[in-house]
């Protein structure tokens, strides 16, 4: 299972690459493969659905169904995150303890050695480095997103078309404020089961998304900042969904998870540190190398002048 998941986390990255490094534009690989039939989905969508607001429609619905196709992929995502991030917690004593080791290190060897400890403490108490997050589901959501995204920049469908009466061909604040909105109130959720003081280092770095977003929803199409507004609420609801699940899963880790090996069993372990010298000659050793090797030159140079 874990080599198939390899193959397909690679297969997807090669696939994202092909499709980026075409860009946006209308002549894309981006477009013609993905957004292209995307748009034309979406036209039959607002001609079935009819009115004035039919494309407005249509761009919900196909979000829409695209956030719930992803969203299981995205919740099994979190759970092994959070995890991931409780059992961090539980090691954050040992973790601690390596980290001053390191610090007071009064070699290499011995710095070396602790940072040697501290990937073993990780791999021993099955602890992921990267926080538990999938490459396959990232690489997998680009093209699909990126292609919706391509598909409502550029789908003959939206000149002039609008919805509520926001022209979705123009820059609309109301959905510039309501995605930022959205998405700030989905940073501060995910902000309240930090440890007060990654709270505080992290707050900056967490409001910067909500930003972004509401700055770029505000010059792009109102067509776009549906988009976001859409999809901003499928990623709140996913963020709730943590929120609640939490209690449980930390109950679940605390009565799972026992620490395998500590800080001070792996620092009592022999640790073999790599030399910077290992399988290289010895600087003692190159005066009688240099000397081995002129000897080799005179003789041969003998041997060819007698012949």
């Amino acid at each position: 299972m874990k080599q198939l998941k390899r193959v397909l986390t690679f297969a997807f990255v090669i696939f994202d690459i092909i499709l980026l490094t075409g860009g946006y534009n209308q002549h894309s690989r981006m477009y013609r493969w993905i957004g292209q039939p995307l748009a034309e989905l979406m036209t039959n969508i607002a001609h079935f659905i009819g009115g004035v607001n039919g494309i407005g429609w249509a761009i919900i619905v196909i979000t829409a169904i695209f956030r719930l196709i992803l969203l299981p992929f995205f919740l099994n995502q979190q759970v092994n995150t959070t995890v991931n991030q409780i059992k961090m917690q539980k090691l954050k004593p040992e973790i601690d303890k390596l980290q001053t080791l390191s610090r007071k290190a009064a070699t290499t060897e011995e710095q070396q050695k602790a940072s040697m400890a501290m990937m073993s403490l990780y791999r021993e108490n099955d602890v992921s480095v990267i926080g538990g997050i999938s490459f396959l589901t990232m690489a997998m959501q680009l093209p699909i997103f990126s292609g919706l995204y391509s598909a409502i920049l550029h789908a003959p469908a939206l000149q002039g078309a609008s919805f509520l009466g926001f022209d979705l061909g123009k820059p609309q604040l109301v959905f510039a404020i309501v995605a930022g909105i959205i998405y700030l109130i989905q940073a501060w959720l995910m902000m309240q089961h930090m440890p007060e003081e990654q709270r505080k280092t992290s707050a900056a770095m967490m409001l910067v998304s909500p930003v972004m977003i509401f700055v770029f929803a505000m010059i792009a199409s109102g067509a776009i900042g549906l988009y976001f507004v859409i999809g901003g609420i499928f990623a709140l609801i996913q963020t709730l969904i943590q929120h609640y699940q939490r209690p449980g899963l930390e109950k679940r880790v605390t009565a799972e998870f026992k620490i395998q090996k500590t800080a001070d069993d792996l620092m009592a372990e022999d640790i073999k540190v790599p030399s910077a010298n290992a399988g290289n000659t010895k600087v003692t050793d190159a005066p009688n190398v240099v000397k081995n090797q002129n000897k080799k030159n005179r003789n041969a140079g003998k041997q060819q002048r007698s012949k």
